[in-house]
């Protein structure tokens, strides 16, 4: 299935939604939702999207402390 206005999408936030690497783990874990949709159904793809969601935010707000750069990145003194 192509998603070029997921990727317009994605862009419009400041994605580089043209990355192979993004463009991969993206559609990996689209593909993953859309298999539990086919085969339990929309409502648990939909709680899969949420949960997802929840935890690529909880991700982001807890890096792991053994790579610090985007942190020193931010708030490096220049």
């Amino acid at each position: 299935m192509e998603r070029s206005e997921l990727w317009d999408a994605l862009r419009a936030g400041g994605v580089d939604a043209d990355d192979p690497e993004i463009r991969a783990t993206v559609r990996t874990t689209l593909d993953a939702v859309d298999d539990v949709g086919r085969r339990v159904g929309f409502h648990h793809a939909r709680r899969c999207l949420e949960a997802m969601h929840l935890a690529l935010a909880y991700e982001l707000e807890h890096p792991d402390t053994d790579d610090m750069t985007r942190f020193e990145d931010e708030f490096e003194d220049d």
